[in-house]
């Protein structure tokens, strides 16, 4: 395992919000586009962190959080005289979805769909997958969204999703295999919209990233821009830029000149209209 990883892990596991400065380390967040230094350390918020836990899902399909005794408490029952010595929390492998518009899933051979403001907390061998690759699939960065998820404005053809957090313990494991799998054209991500948010999506590298459609309008002054965060991106800028191609790198341009950096929450409590760019080439639907 690279050095990188192992130390991305250690900062993970240890719950720590700051690290000695070194040379690994200078290397990481500049690649990422995250952390401040103050003296002789890197400082974190929780944002980096997130950041730094999906960089290592995406690059190396590994999560830097899971470990052998990643497990739910049943299971380590069946193991383990003491099942308390799980890390798992109680609700840490559930699979936490809704369906919007006429979408639905199959949770133990029934199909179930979700009222606004409500979501589902589903074991991940109760849901039917194969179903679920016959529906649109947005995943979206922020769990805090989720009981607002009828609050989105999804493209025409994303009115009929199934809306799924990415994950942040034991489940962001189960979600990145479920992403493999599902087909590239019925599978879309809805980040920040700052340039570390859309090298993310970026990195995902197959279906759609939903963006403010009418992105063009958005200025550093307009409200709830964070340009301050902007600029502690400028690694994640160059990246984007390096690798992006048409509507995407003309985002990253007008991220650039405008200094924009515009987070999911402020997104939605705007009532942004989204639209859906192509990751990659292949099957393509009618974003």
């Amino acid at each position: 395992m690279k050095a990188e990883i192992n130390a991305i892990e250690r900062l993970l596991k240890a719950g720590k919000s700051k690290v000695q400065r070194n040379q690994i380390w200078e290397q990481i967040c500049a690649e990422n586009g995250v952390g401040q230094v103050i003296g002789r350390e890197i400082h974190f918020t929780p944002l980096d962190k997130q950041r730094l836990r999906e960089y290592v899902v995406a690059e190396y399909r590994l999560d830097p959080q899971f470990d052998s005794r990643a497990v739910g408490r049943m299971d380590m029952a069946r193991q383990d005289a003491s099942e308390k010595l799980s890390r798992d929390s109680v609700f840490g492998r559930l699979i936490v979805l809704a369906t919007a518009g006429t979408a639905s899933v199959r949770v133990s051979g029934e199909s179930t769909k979700t009222s606004q403001g409500s979501v589902l907390s589903v074991r991940l061998e109760c849901l039917d997958i194969d179903h679920l690759q016959s529906r649109n699939l947005v995943i979206i960065e922020n769990g805090g969204l989720m009981p607002y998820w009828a609050d989105l404005r999804l493209p025409e053809y994303w009115k009929d999703s199934v809306i799924l957090y990415r994950g942040h313990r034991e489940n962001a494991r189960s979600v990145s295999e479920i992403a493999r799998n599902q087909p590239a054209e019925k599978l879309a991500w809805f980040y920040d919209f700052d340039p570390a948010g859309q090298a993310l999506a970026l990195d995902q590298g197959r279906g759609c990233t939903l963006v403010p459609e009418k992105w063009r309008e958005l200025g550093r002054h307009t409200p709830f821009n964070q340009p301050k965060t902007h600029r502690n991106q400028s690694t994640a800028l160059k990246r984007l830029k390096d690798r992006a191609t048409g509507e995407l790198l003309a985002i990253a341009e007008h991220m650039e000149s405008e200094e924009l950096a515009l987070m999911q929450e402020h997104m939605v409590l705007r009532h942004e209209p989204l639209t859906a760019l192509l990751l990659m080439a292949g099957p393509q639907p009618s974003v």
